[in-house]
C-alpha cells in the first residue's frame, strides 16, 4: 500500500508499473485517484469517480473468504462500489492476491448470482509472481533511496519466505551441490536465467511436435496452437495466462473433427465438439460409448471427450514448468512417450466409433 499511494511529482510510478504487470486497463487522473486501504472493508481500492473506474484487490494471505449466507465476499464489495460509488460494472477490475494465485471460493464470487460477469472479471494473482515481478521493476525507481531501496528487498526476501515451502535443511543441500564446482555453478544460474525461455521452447516442442506426429499418422492438422499462444503462457501477465488456451483441430477419415485442447485450469483432453454437423449415427455412436464406457465422457459442449491414458503422475500441465511432468517433457524418449499415448488413444476413440456403427448396423 505504502508503494502504490506513492507519488513522485506528477507520477504514481509504482502504481503504474504495478497496474502494467496484472496488464490492467484502469485509467485514472491525478487529480482525481483515490487510493484507500480497507474503505468498505476492501484491502485495497483503487477509485477514480472522474473516469469512473475501480479496481478492488482482495489480500488473502492466510485467511479463508469472509462469505455471509447470502452474499459472498467479492459479491459485497463489487456491490458496494456499483451501488455506492456509482461506478459502472464493466469499469470495474478486481484482483485476488494470495501466495498460490489460488481462485476465489465459489461462494465468494457467486452466492447471490446477482453478479453473473464477476466470476470470470476476477484476476487471480499471486505474491510470487506478479508481486515480486513487481518490487523487481521497481528497483531501477530507488537506486539512489536507500531506504525505500532496503524496504523493497526486504519485502521480496519475506516474499520469499513466505512463498518457499522447502524445508532448510533441503536448501542447504542444494546450495551445497551448486556450489561444488564451478560447472555446477554456471548450470544453475543459466537455468535460473532462462527458466521463462526454457518453458516456452518446452512446451513449443511437445505441442509442434504433437502435430507433426499426427500429421505423419494421416490426419489434415485444421488448426494448432501459434508462437504467441506459447509466449502467453510463459511470458504473459497473469491475466494472458488464465485467458490463454492451446488447441489442435484434426480433420479424420470419418465424418467428424477432433479437438485436441488444454486450458490453465484443465488437463489435457481431446473430443469431439457439439456444432459439427453429423450423420445421425455418428451422434447416436457417440453416445452409445458415453453411456458404455466410463472413459468417455460428454456435456453442453462437446458430443463427446476423454483425457489421454496418461498415469496420473505424468499429467503435464503447460502453464506450469515446476510440474514434474511438465519438466519432463525435456526429455526427448519423455516427450515422445507421451505424445504416443496420445495418438494410440485418438486412433482407439477412431476405432470405438467404427465398431459402434458396426454393432448397430448387425442389430438392424
Amino acid at each position: 500500500m505504502y508503494l502504490l499511494n506513492f507519488k513522485t511529482g506528477n507520477e504514481y510510478r509504482y502504481l503504474n508499473a504495478f497496474l502494467k504487470c496484472v496488464d490492467s486497463s484502469f485509467e485514472y487522473d491525478l487529480n482525481s485517484l483515490e487510493i484507500h486501504k480497507e474503505l468498505h472493508d476492501i484491502d485495497i481500492l483503487l477509485l477514480d469517480k472522474s473516469t469512473k473506474r475501480a479496481v478492488i484487490i482482495e489480500n488473502k494471505i492466510y485467511a479463508s473468504d469472509s462469505n455471509h449466507e447470502k452474499e459472498g465476499q467479492l459479491e459485497k464489495y463489487y456491490r458496494i462500489i456499483i451501488e455506492k460509488e456509482k461506478i459502472p460494472e464493466d469499469n470495474i477490475e478486481v484482483y485476488y492476491l494470495s501466495l498460490d494465485g489460488h481462485e476465489p471460493s465459489t461462494e465468494s464470487v457467486s452466492t447471490n448470482n446477482k453478479y453473473p460477469k464477476l466470476c470470470e472479471k476476477v484476476q487471480c494473482i499471486s505474491y510470487p509472481n506478479e508481486i515480486v515481478r513487481w518490487l523487481q521493476g521497481c528497483m531501477p525507481f530507488v537506486y539512489d533511496k536507500p531506504f525505500q531501496r532496503e524496504t523493497i528487498i526486504q519485502y521480496i526476501k519475506l516474499i520469499d519466505d513466505m512463498t518457499n515451502n522447502v524445508d532448510i535443511e533441503e536448501r542447504v543441500e542444494i546450495k551445497k551441490l551448486i556450489g561444488e564446482s564451478k560447472s555446477n555453478l554456471e548450470s544453475a544460474k543459466l537455468l535460473i536465467d532462462n527458466v521463462k525461455h526454457l518453458h516456452w521452447h518446452t512446451i513449443a516442442d511437445f505441442w509442434n511436435g504433437l502435430v507433426v506426429v499426427l500429421e505423419k499418422n494421416g490426419y489434415e492438422v485444421l488448426q494448432k496452437p501459434t508462437e504467441e499462444d506459447f509466449s502467453d503462457i510463459a511470458h504473459g501477465s497473469s491475466r494472458k495466462r488464465n485467458n490463454a488456451s492451446l488447441s489442435i483441430e484434426i480433420k479424420t477419415s470419418l465424418p467428424f473433427n477432433i479437438q485436441l485442447e488444454e486450458y490453465s485450469d484443465e488437463l489435457l483432453y481431446f473430443g469431439v465438439r457439439n456444432g459439427q454437423k453429423l450423420p445421425k449415427q455418428y451422434v447416436k455412436a457417440f453416445e452409445t460409448l458415453v453411456a458404455n464406457n466410463e472413459d468417455y465422457e460428454d456435456d453442453e459442449n462437446w458430443y463427446i471427450w476423454k483425457y489421454p491414458s496418461i498415469p496420473k503422475d505424468e499429467n503435464i500441465d503447460s502453464w506450469d514448468i515446476y510440474n514434474d511432468a511438465t519438466f519432463h517433457l525435456i526429455d526427448d524418449s519423455f516427450r515422445q512417450r507421451i505424445t504416443s499415448v496420445i495418438i494410440d488413444d485418438i486412433s482407439k476413440f477412431t476405432k470405438d466409433v467404427e465398431d459402434c456403427l458396426k454393432a448397430a448396423d448387425n442389430n438392424k
